[in-house]
């Protein structure tokens, strides 16, 4: 990444197609999971997610300091 972008922030072409493809599977996955009807997700799932997310922001964060 060139200097210059990185100083905006680094949010180029690539950067937005990539959340807007997150965006879609989170929006029409569950629509293709199965025949009956959509369950809730088990609650491990619902305490790793938050964990995981935080841990990738953390070293995204450590990342931009060096």
């Amino acid at each position: 990444m060139r200097r210059a972008e990185a100083e905006n922030g680094g949010w180029g072409a690539g950067s937005v197609v990539a959340l807007l493809c997150v965006v879609m599977l989170l929006i029409f996955l569950p629509l293709g999971m199965g025949p009956g009807p959509i369950q809730p997700p088990p609650f491990l799932i619902l305490f790793v997610f938050p964990v995981l997310m935080a841990a990738i922001f953390m070293y995204l964060n450590y990342a931009a300091k060096e």
